[in-house]
C-alpha cells in the first residue's frame, strides 16, 4: 500500500476490498495520531492512560464506521473525548522522558538561551507564555517576519540547536520550514483563537505523519516553554516538584519492551462463512487478525510505533 494513499482511501481499502495491508497501515496511522494529541496536550506521562483509552476505542468502533466521510470526525471526537476526561490540556511543565535521556527539558532549553538569537529566544518565550496578550506578541515578530511565520523559524532553530549541540534525537528538522505548517507553535502553545479552530488543526495533523512525529518529538520541549523554560529566571524543578499533573513522578516512560501499549486493530466482524473453507475470498475478520500495531510511549526508540 502507498505510503501517499490517505486514510480514507486506507479505509476504503480495509473495509471494501479486504485488504489487511491497508488495514494495518491505516491502524499505524490512527495510532500515531493519538500519540502526538496526547502528548501536545497532556504530555506523555498524563497522557498515556487517555492515548491507551482512545485506541481501546477505536479498536471496539472502527467496524461500525460505515462512511468514509465520517471516519476522521468520528476518529477524533474519540481522543477528544478521552483528553477531556483527563482534565483537558495542561498548563506546561517539566517532563523528562526517553527522549531527552532522563534530563530535564527546562536545562535543555536554558541552554538555548545562549546559543540562539536573542530576538529568536524572546519571541519563543513570549509565544508559549499565556499571559502575554496577542497585540505585544504580535509587536515583538512584526520586525522579524510576523506571527505565526517568526515563531516557525525559532521553533526549528531551537530544534536545530536541541539536536545538534544538545545531542537530542530529533528527526524532523527542515532546514527551511515549511511556512504552510506556521499555525504548528500557535496549537503547541494553546494560542489558536477557537476550541474548533484547534480541533481542525489536529484533523489536519492526520494527513501528514511527519508533521505528527514533529508535534510529538517537540512535546516535551512545548510543556516546558509553556511552564517558562527560556526566562532568565527559570530553573528546572527539583525531582520531588518535577511531577506529572497527574501526580507521579515525572521521568521516562518505560522502556518499548517493557510497555506495549493497546493493538489499534479493526475489530473482528462476523465468523467466517463455509464458503471461506472452499476457497473463497475470505471476509475481512480474517485478513485483518494479522494487523497488529502496538502503541511505543517511548520516543527514544525513534519510532511512535513498533509494528
Amino acid at each position: 500500500m502507498s505510503s501517499t494513499a490517505t486514510v480514507q482511501q486506507l479505509f476504503k481499502k480495509w473495509r471494501g476490498e479486504r485488504d489487511a495491508d491497508a488495514g494495518q497501515e491505516m491502524a499505524r496511522r490512527f495510532s500515531d495520531w493519538y500519540y502526538a494529541i496526547t502528548a501536545a496536550r497532556l504530555g506523555d506521562r498524563q497522557g498515556r492512560a487517555p492515548l491507551e483509552a482512545a485506541c481501546q476505542a477505536f479498536e471496539q468502533g472502527i467496524v461500525q464506521v460505515t462512511k468514509t466521510s465520517d471516519l476522521v470526525d468520528w476518529a477524533h471526537a474519540i481522543v477528544q473525548r478521552e483528553v477531556e476526561r483527563a482534565g483537558g490540556r495542561v498548563p506546561g511543565g517539566d517532563y523528562p522522558n526517553a527522549l531527552t535521556r532522563k534530563r530535564s527539558p527546562t536545562e535543555l532549553l536554558q541552554g538555548a538561551r545562549h546559543s540562539l538569537p536573542p530576538h529568536q529566544v524572546e519571541l519563543l518565550d513570549l509565544a508559549y507564555d499565556s499571559g502575554v496578550d496577542q497585540d505585544t506578541l504580535e509587536a515583538r515578530a512584526d520586525p522579524h517576519g510576523g506571527v505565526p511565520d517568526a515563531i516557525l523559524e525559532a521553533r526549528y532553530a531551537l530544534k536545530r540547536y536541541l539536536r545538534d549541540v544538545a545531542g537530542v534525537t530529533l528527526d524532523v528538522v527542515p532546514d527551511q520550514p515549511n511556512l504552510d505548517l506556521a499555525p504548528l507553535p500557535l496549537y503547541e502553545a494553546a494560542r489558536m483563537a477557537t476550541a474548533q479552530e484547534e480541533a481542525a488543526f489536529e484533523k489536519w495533523l492526520l494527513s501528514d505523519l511527519t508533521l505528527c512525529k514533529d508535534v510529538a518529538e517537540f512535546a516535551a520541549f512545548a510543556h516546558a516553554l509553556r511552564a517558562g523554560a527560556l526566562k532568565p529566571a527559570a530553573t528546572a524543578p527539583t525531582a520531588s516538584a518535577a511531577a506529572s499533573p497527574g501526580g507521579a513522578a515525572a521521568g521516562p516512560p518505560p522502556s518499548a519492551e517493557a510497555v506495549p501499549g493497546p493493538a489499534v486493530v479493526p475489530r473482528s466482524e462476523p465468523a467466517a462463512s463455509s464458503a471461506t473453507a472452499r476457497g473463497s475470498k475470505p471476509p475481512v475478520a480474517l485478513i485483518i487478525a494479522s494487523v497488529v500495531v502496538f502503541i511505543v510511549v517511548a520516543l527514544g526508540v525513534g519510532l511512535f510505533v513498533l509494528r
